[in-house]
């Protein structure tokens, strides 16, 4: 025990230890970074300071290229409005000649084109009903023959439809009857284990409660011999106080007896009784009975019968056996989708069964509250 909590205090000193040398690294670190971080400033407002410097020489020399620009531009749009204003004169005056002239000759070609385009107008619809005339009975044509060839078509369809049906329906009868046979020979096979299994647990126990018969009834020979060894001693020291307490009392002499101390001895499950006196010449010798220890009767076959909690316990591995075998498929299902899926539900059932050493029908019906109540 010392060496334990020496060993406990050397852990606490060592763990005080290290939280010093941690605050200290922290406290220098911190010292380290506020250095720095003093540095870094020293260093940015001197590159600011600098760097206003360049802005405000750059400011002035552009302010100064800018008014000279100006006074540049000023004089050249000077120069270009005078130009313009003569140009737009001259223009105008062209523009005048020409517009009259051009007006003419558009009035003329406009009544030419208004003209050509009449007939040519006349012409094209003539073609356009013609047209449309032929295009209406080449549609009514197809269209019948693709009515007909869609009939045919769909005949075709259904009935390959229905041979692949009954095709389809032979070859769910034959899988669904080699399914319950599989299934029937599984569940046959999980009976018989677990009926092996329930008839050696019996056994087991059966054997278990012989030997703590066994073992109750050499504790109770053991105690009833100690309890008679107590008992014989107790009398033994009852019967010399007696006989002490007689010579005193009887003899000529007046000298008292030497007290003799009662012993108390604690039984062990039961009180004894001592009969009272009531005469020192009529003390009998008292001895306790000894007690007999009973047999334990046969024991009775016992049925196992499922607890609330054993239940409880039963429905949370299925459960949880559930909940792990949907997280392993690899189509990353749902429980509802493990549900519609009936080679899905045949398979968790006979690894549950085997695994679990439940019933099928218990691992079916906590499936289905499970996906319910998802």
């Amino acid at each position: 025990m010392a060496s334990l909590m020496q060993a406990f205090a050397e852990a606490r000193q060592q763990r005080l230890q290290e939280r010093k040398n941690f605050v200290g690294a922290c406290q220098q670190a911190s010292e380290d970074r506020a250095k720095e971080f003093q540095e870094q400033a020293a260093a940015t407002a001197k590159y600011l300071a600098h760097a206003e410097q360049n802005r405000l020489a750059w400011d002035l020399g552009r302010q100064a290229i800018a008014e000279n620009a100006l006074a540049a531009r000023q004089e050249e749009l000077q120069n270009r409005a005078d130009q313009i204003s003569e140009y737009l004169q001259v223009l105008n005056t062209t523009r005048i000649q020409t517009a009259a002239t051009d007006s003419e000759e558009r009035a003329q070609e406009v009544r030419t084109r208004t003209f050509k385009t009449q007939s040519q107008l006349k012409h094209i619809h003539k073609a356009r009903v013609r047209d449309g005339n032929s295009a209406r009975l080449e549609r009514q044509r197809i269209t019948q023959e693709r009515a007909a060839l869609t009939e045919m078509q769909i005949e075709d369809i259904n009935k390959a439809r229905l041979a692949s049906a009954a095709v389809d329906a032979q070859q769910r009868a034959a899988e669904v009857e080699a399914r319950t046979e599989e299934m029937i020979a599984k569940l046959q096979a999980i009976s018989s284990q677990r009926l092996s299994e329930a008839k050696q647990d019996a056994e087991l126990r059966a054997q278990g409660f012989s030997d703590r018969v066994a073992d109750v009834k050499s504790s109770l020979a053991e105690i009833n011999a100690n309890r008679l060894a107590e008992a014989e001693a107790q009398a033994q020291k009852l019967s010399d106080f007696r006989a002490d307490l007689r010579a005193a009392v009887w003899s000529g002499d007046r000298t008292v007896a030497k007290p003799v101390e009662p012993v108390s001895v604690k039984p062990a499950k039961s009180k004894a009784v001592v009969a009272p006196v009531e005469k020192p010449s009529k003390l009998k010798k008292v001895a306790t009975p000894p007690i007999e220890a009973k047999a334990p009767e046969a024991p009775k076959p016992i049925e196992v019968k499922e607890t609330p909690k054993e239940v409880v316990k039963s429905a949370s591995k299925i459960e949880q056996f559930v909940v792990d075998y949907v997280s392993q498929l690899s189509t990353n299902s749902s429980l509802l989708e493990v549900v519609n899926d009936r080679d899905t539900v045949r398979d968790l059932l006979a690894q549950g069964a085997n695994t679990l050493k439940v019933d099928p029908s218990d691992i079916l019906n906590t499936l289905l509250q499970m996906a319910e109540a998802s």
